[in-house]
Formats: structure tokens, sequence, C-alpha cells
């Protein structure tokens, strides 16, 4: 069977699908019968390729994570992962954790989406809004105006023309603004492309803070997640420097890594890089201490994940009245535009 044409997965099909795995394995199913059921039970055709493509390469003596690799569609990092949990005899603990790191990332996915859709919404109603009187309402006003002749003031024509012009310099900022997001989705989409904007939003704080938390929440489940597993601190750190979505804070991690092997307590080793805040550091240092680590890393991404919504949330809700403001005054301006020149001209009929 030839190679199928490679399918998106998204953080929740990766989750249930790390889970079905994950009760396959602790069942004790032959992957390959497990993967036959997964397959029958799956409606979307692409997707049931992609598990179709799994299972072939295991018919054929193929490695699970060999498969998943070659199939195109899975993350490198589950696919590293799964190579891990069989070299380590422990795929089906490694499964569970991946099943929650998956469903974490979801959820934060979905959080995003959710702080930044409605203010999106409400932006393009007001530009439809805009468009409407600038299209529709203004052109006949003006041309009523002007059929008028000499006895409407030149105030009024005036008047006018500034909400014409309000409203065609709102419009084109809304476009260029559509633009550069419909644009920024699709460079995100590509591994470049990523970088590029990941690099370009450190620029600026707020969305830097936003990316530092997402991060901190990332690695700290993937660390839970290789702790719990059986890894030692050092040979986690190796893993980990992929699913960071800054560059900088992968030459954190692998400088971290560095450190450990060194003999550099772990905790210090971190507390170094710079990559938790203070008190994550000191959490990490109890729980090294205890021999509790994977347990406190999980604690940590759980809370930073939140912390990183919440940012998130505090940047949108900060931008999202300027946006409205701004664009509530471009109506007002051509609403009085209408209402000054019809003032005018009753009153000069009065």
């Amino acid at each position: 069977m030839g190679k199928p044409k490679r399918t998106a997965l998204t953080a929740a099909e990766l989750a249930l699908f790390c889970s079905q795995m994950s009760w396959l394995l602790k069942a004790a199913v032959p992957l390959e019968e497990g993967l036959l059921a997964v397959c029958e039970n799956t409606r979307d055709a692409g997707k049931k390729r992609l598990v179709q493509s799994v299972l072939s390469g295991l018919e054929k003596g193929t490695p699970l994570s060999a498969s998943l690799k070659s199939s195109g569609a899975f993350p490198e990092y589950l696919a590293n992962m799964a190579e891990i949990g069989e070299k380590a005899g422990k795929l089906d603990d490694v499964f569970s954790a991946l099943a929650r790191h998956y469903e974490r990332e979801d959820e934060l996915k979905s959080r995003i989406r959710g702080a930044v859709t409605y203010p999106t919404v409400l932006i393009l109603m007001i530009a439809a809004v805009i468009a409407l009187l600038d299209v529709k309402v203004l052109p006949v006003f003006r041309q009523v105006l002007e059929d008028l002749g000499s006895g409407v003031p030149a105030a009024s024509l005036a008047a006018v023309q500034v909400g014409l012009a309000a409203g065609r310099v709102a419009l084109a900022l809304i476009l260029a603004w559509a633009a550069l997001a419909a644009g920024g989705i699709l460079a995100a989409r590509t591994g470049r492309g990523a970088l590029f904007l990941r690099g370009l939003a450190d620029r600026f704080p707020p969305a830097r803070r936003v990316f530092t938390g997402i991060d901190t929440a990332r690695f700290s489940s993937a660390l839970a997640m290789l702790l719990s597993s059986g890894y030692g601190a050092a040979q986690a750190l190796e893993l980990l420097p992929g699913i960071l979505s800054s560059p900088q804070n992968g030459r954190r991690a692998r400088e971290t890594a560095r450190k450990v092997s060194q003999g550099v307590p772990f905790s210090q080793a971190l507390r170094q890089s710079g990559l938790f805040p203070g008190i994550y550091s000191s959490l990490i240092g109890v729980g090294e201490k205890a021999g509790a680590l994977d347990t406190v890393m999980d604690q940590i991404a759980a809370r930073s994940g939140e912390e990183a919504q919440e940012k998130l949330s505090g940047a949108v809700s900060a931008v999202e009245p300027v946006l409205i403001g701004v664009l509530s005054a471009v109506i007002g301006v051509i609403l009085l535009s209408i209402l000054l020149p019809l003032m005018g001209i009753l009153s000069g009929t009065d």
C-alpha cells in the first residue's frame, strides 16, 4: 500500500488516538488487532487511510514508531515518544501520558480560539456597518446635496466628504488587518513561517508573555510525561527542545540538559536557564528533594496553562476596547457627516 495523502490531525484527534492505543496496550491486545478495530470504527476516509498505513507498516514488521513517522501525519514528537516507549518497554504508559498531553494542548488551543473569536466577530460587524454607510448611504446623500445646488452650504458638503474619507480609511485599515491575519495563519502552517511569526511576537512584551506561558505549559507537561515514564532528567531534557515554539527557549532547554548531564542539580539548572519563573523553580526544587518531580511538573503544566490563558485574555481585553472605540468613533463621524448637513438644511427652511 502506498503512502497516503498527508492528513492533518488536531490535538483532540491525537489525544483520542493515544487514548485508544493506551487502552489496547494495557488490555494486552496485539497492536495489529487493535489498530484494525480502530480502523473499522473510524468514519473519516482520510483518517481511516492513515490508520491503515500504520497497520500496513506493522504487518510488514516495521516498529510502531517507524510506522507513525512514515505516515507523515503524526507529530515528530509523538513518534519519538513512541520510540522511547518501545525501548523502555513502557509504551502503554507513554501513550497514556501522550493522551493527557494532547488533551491539554487541545484545551489550551480552544481557549486561545475563544479569546480571539469574540473581538474578531465584533470588529467585522462594525466594519460591515461602516461599509454600508460608506458605500450605500453617504454617496446617495452627497448626490442629494449636490442636486440641491447653491442652497447647500459648502460646510455641509465638506462634512459629507470627511465622513466618506473616514469610512474609506477605516475600511482600508480593516482590510489590511484581515490580510495580515490571513497571511499569518497561512505562514504559521509552515516551519519557517511559524519561526518568523514567533520571533516577531517576541518583540512585543504582551505576546512574548503569552507565548512564554504556553512554552512553560508544554515543557512541563512533556517533562512530567517523560519522568513518569522512567526517564532521567538529563535524558528527558534532551528530547524536549523540539516542542517549544520559541527558538530561544529551545536553546535554554538544551543548555539545561547540558548542565544536568554535567552534574548540576536539575532544579538549579532550570533556575539558571530562566525557563521557569522563580516560584516554579522553588516548587521544582521541593519536588526534586521529595522524589515527586513528575507530579510537581504536571501541576506546573496545569497552572502555567491557566496563566497563559489569563495573559491572553488580558491582552485581548486591553486591545478590544481600543479597537471598538476607534471604530465606533469612525461610525460617529460618518453619522455626524449626515446629521449636520440635514440640520443645516432643516434650519434653513424655517
